[in-house]
């Protein structure tokens, strides 16, 4: 007889998987061998395969022998019942009202909407409802993004009557904004703090003292904001991370998936749905591995197993699903780079390509290559001291006055500061709002609020790295994309900066491309990383071939 039976939370992970025992046949283990993947247990002498397997098991095995299959029956399974009604400081979409219902019902769970569906609105309403229904002392927010701090300070303030805190901010007398050391950080969390929301920045959890302070509050509710920035669990702040816990944890993103599968793991692992794997093991389920380098992913499998586990602990609301959402229009603009500029750009390819003739093109020195070669097509006064004007930044010049010229406000982004700067010097006469990593935070914060509130300042400078996550920039309809962020996630981060769910305007974004350069294979390698991201958690796939186009590109150059 051959027993098959399924079971929940197994070594394979997944929210159930199959365990097959039968008496010695080597038959019998050779086919389960052929299974995508599968587990030998020696103190229970069972196998564990997933349970897309479970068709294809029984179809070889009924030739061996008898089978008894015992499944799960999940008809008994109620999720517990939503009493009362939501009550919230600002009118709610549905989606929004049908999200918090999820949390009040789930303790425990991922929250994936794209960028600009109300996500903060949505934690923030649940805090207030779990603190009316449980007693909620305190709710932990975890920034992912240190820059997001003030925003979420702004949005409590916006969206409750409820106090809120940032650990470590000091405010002057003239309303300028500092932080403390680490250590007063940590005197000051292991005080009592009267505040309901505490808000706190990713890389405070990197330091042990802090972590402890945070385990000692015993806090009853933890928010982490942009989850995908802790995609590490080995790293410092990744393993730290893991050590937080309460009773209702809620990881927010709209983009899970930067690069591979991979980046599900610790979101999964700290709601408790991977505790019991390691990320080896969670490797080894959904990589194929380069036989001659197993540090090298070569495909993904098992994708129906990953996504079945996001979404039983998740929910994800898209813009196509909304029916009063204004259209988004991507409008990619091919540009005829300068005499000047095609010049300066065919003599650094020229180098890269002298350079890579001479170097063994490992991972770290194609994408230094590939940097070069992006930062010379967006903006030279980054490589040289010469006075070449980008095509970029003359295109970029011509339609911003057109779009201020028609009443509108423009939002540009870059991935280098250098363009942000230049443009803000040659576009001095219109007061543009400059954002850069060299800018304080609540510097940025206020050029934000001055955007969104006033007439005279219509342009909005900055670098996706600063400003393209977590803030609402919807005065817009319009946005300039002086280079692609490296992935597309991130591209759609930054996009959304200007489309969100209360806007009453079309938006639309120019991605400006220079001819015959990287920024053609850039775009290529974006949208396929895209693809993947779309499989496992929209649904689509194509294996990501990234790093061998650029390698190509680089060769052939």
């Amino acid at each position: 007889m051959i027993y098959i039976k399924e079971i929940e939370n197994g070594y394979l992970g997944g929210n159930s998987s199959i365990n097959i025992s039968f008496n010695y046949n080597k038959e019998i283990i050779d086919i389960i061998k052929t299974c995508s993947v599968c587990n030998y247990d020696k103190a229970t002498k069972t196998w564990e395969i997933t349970i897309n397997d479970l068709a294809y098991i029984i179809d070889n095995l009924t030739y061996f022998d008898d089978i008894t299959i015992d499944l799960i029956d999940n008809s008994t399974k109620y999720e517990k019942p939503l009493e009362g009604l939501i009550e919230s400081f600002t009118p709610l979409y549905d989606h929004q009202v049908e999200g918090i219902k999820y949390f009040l019902k789930h303790n425990k769970g991922l929250l994936l909407d794209e960028p600009g569906l109300g996500k903060s609105l949505q934690a923030i309403t649940i805090a207030q409802e779990l603190k009316k229904r449980e007693n909620l002392q305190h709710c932990l927010i975890i920034c992912g993004i240190n820059s997001l701090k003030q925003n979420w300070k702004k949005e409590i303030q916006k969206h409750s009557d409820l106090s809120c805190i940032i650990i470590g901010e000091k405010i002057s007398k003239k309303g300028n904004i500092s932080y403390t050391t680490i250590k007063e950080r940590i005197n000051q969390l292991n005080n009592k703090i009267e505040e309901f929301f505490i808000i706190i920045n990713i890389e405070s959890i990197r330091d042990d003292g802090v972590v402890k302070a945070l385990i000692n509050n015993n806090f009853d509710m933890i928010v982490f904001d942009e989850l995908h920035k802790a995609k590490n669990p080995e790293s410092i702040q990744g393993s730290n991370l893991l050590k937080l816990t309460a009773n209702h944890l809620i990881g927010m993103t709209g983009t899970p998936i930067i690069n591979s599968p991979i980046d599900c793991y610790l979101p999964l692992a700290w709601i408790g749905k991977e505790r019991k794997h390691n990320i080896t093991r969670f490797k080894n389920t959904f990589c194929n591995f380069d036989s001659n380098n197993s540090g090298r992913v070569l495909s993904f499998k098992n994708m129906n197993l990953l996504k079945e586990e996001l979404e039983s602990c998740s929910i994800r609301r898209t813009k196509d699903m909304l029916k009063d959402l204004p259209s988004k229009t991507i409008i990619d603009e091919y540009l005829d780079m300068n005499d000047s500029h095609k010049k300066f750009y065919d003599d650094v390819k020229k180098g890269v390509k002298k350079e890579c003739d001479k170097i063994k093109l490992k991972t770290n020195n194609l994408l230094s290559l590939i940097i070069r070669l992006r930062q010379a097509t967006s903006c030279p006064q980054l490589l040289t001291s010469k006075a070449i004007m980008s095509t970029k930044i003359e295109r970029c010049i011509e339609l911003i006055e057109e779009i201020i010229s028609n009443g509108d406000k423009v939002v540009i982004m870059s991935s280098f500061k250098e363009p942000v700067y230049q443009l803000g010097e040659l576009l001095k006469e219109y007061k543009p709002l400059i954002n850069t990593g060299d800018i304080k935070d609540d510097i940025v914060s206020k050029n934000v609020d001055i955007f969104q509130e006033d007439n005279e300042h219509k342009i909005f400078i900055a670098t996706t790295d600063k400003c393209g996550t977590g803030i609402t920039l919807n005065k817009a309809s319009y946005m300039i994309m002086i280079d692609e962020p490296w992935t597309f996630s991130l591209y759609q981060q930054v996009t959304d900066r200007i489309h969100r769910i209360n806007n009453t305007r079309p938006v639309f974004i120019y991605n400006l491309i220079c001819n015959d350069t990287i920024d053609e294979t850039v775009a290529n390698v974006i949208n396929r990383k895209h693809a993947i991201g779309d499989y496992i958690v929209d649904d689509k796939i194509e294996n990501d071939k990234s790093l061998s186009i650029l390698q190509k590109y680089i060769e052939d150059i």
